[in-house]
């Protein structure tokens, strides 16, 4: 088995390093906190189409200005005249006089304008759909721990379950340090590096138990060793191939698509260092523990027909030899 990335050796280190980054992450959720969306505020959310030329989101963030927490994005091609103008509705104020009061500030900075569309998010629908994204991450989580187990041991679930957070925690740090809005496309994004990193973690930790079926006597470190360097190409390229399609929508498109891209982006990077450094780690050290032992775990398992071969012949060597008759005269029974 030859190996040319020794990732145990340096568990210290990756170990570390993941935690820094986690403590990090907490702190800019707890400092910094979020920036929520209209989804998961209530609020008005107008599309508009600003007719004259040579107008850029700078001069209608300006025009809407006067109005306390709006926010305003480009919707479409940069050029198209399209916006997005985003308002938290104070307690008590109608959506009919937040558009009238919208309405006025454009009339007064553009000649020609019209509103494409106008929609109105409740107090109780934006908390409902907090609760419910909560929940989709959390039965998400649970969901990946009980297949792991059932797949592989409570070990591999428990280090799995540890890289998923570590990648979740560091993603909402990342988008709350850039201040993106936390919408259905962040909770989206979320929820699709969950499965993007899964996948590789699963592909790592199948690796493993495969040598470890091979070899029972090998040292762990070198069994964890074996699992990444055997599929460290195809995680790399699998990596490669999805940055190469979402990093041109993250350059070119805007609003939502934008922050989805570069949020897959983050998620992508961090994921693949969770599932060769951070999840292998984890499943070292919870495997070198007497209770979560996966060698000798695996090795009661190992059904092959080689494994019942051996277990064949050493039951038979333990079985006492019967004495062969030197050539005396048989005994006969009556």
């Amino acid at each position: 088995m030859k190996i040319s990335f020794h990732v145990i050796k340096r568990r210290t280190l990756y170990l570390a390093l993941a935690c820094a980054l986690v403590l990090a992450s907490i702190a800019l959720l707890v400092f910094r906190g979020f920036n929520l969306g209209i989804d998961f505020e209530s609020g008005l959310s107008i599309s508009v189409k600003i007719e004259d030329s040579g107008v850029d989101i700078a001069e209608v963030r300006s025009a809407v200005s006067s109005i306390e927490g709006v926010r305003v994005q480009n919707v479409g091609a940069s050029d198209d005249g399209r916006y997005q103008i985003r308002v938290k509705l104070p307690e008590g104020t109608a959506q009919r006089d937040a558009e009238n009061r919208i309405n006025a500030l454009l009339s007064s900075g553009f000649k020609s304008f019209s509103m494409l569309e106008s929609s109105y998010i409740g107090a109780k629908f934006s908390s409902s759909l907090i609760t419910g994204s909560i929940k989709a991450v959390a039965i998400a989580l649970a969901l990946i721990l009980v297949y792991v187990w059932i797949r592989f041991k409570v070990a591999y679930a428990i280090g799995s379950i540890i890289a998923l957070m570590h990648d979740v925690l560091l993603l909402l740090g990342f988008i709350s340090l850039v201040g993106f809005e936390i919408s259905s496309t962040t909770i989206a994004a979320i929820l699709t590096i969950i499965g993007y990193s899964l996948n590789n973690t699963i592909v790592i930790f199948d690796r493993v138990r495969e040598s470890i079926n091979n070899n029972h006597r090998q040292e762990l470190s070198d069994v964890m060793d074996y699992g990444v360097n055997s599929s460290l190409s195809r995680t790399t390229f699998s990596s490669v191939t999805t940055l190469l399609a979402v990093i041109p929508l993250a350059i070119r498109s805007t609003g939502d698509v934008r922050s989805f891209a570069i949020c897959m982006i983050f998620g992508v990077i961090v994921g693949t260092y969770s599932s060769n450094f951070l999840a292998t780690n984890i499943l070292y050290s919870l495997g070198k523990l007497e209770v979560f032992d996966i060698l000798k775990e695996e090795e009661k398992e190992d059904l092959s027909d080689a494994a019942l071969a051996r277990s064949m012949l050493a039951e038979d060597e333990k079985k006492p030899r019967k004495k062969k008759n030197d050539g005396g005269d048989p005994k006969i029974l009556v």
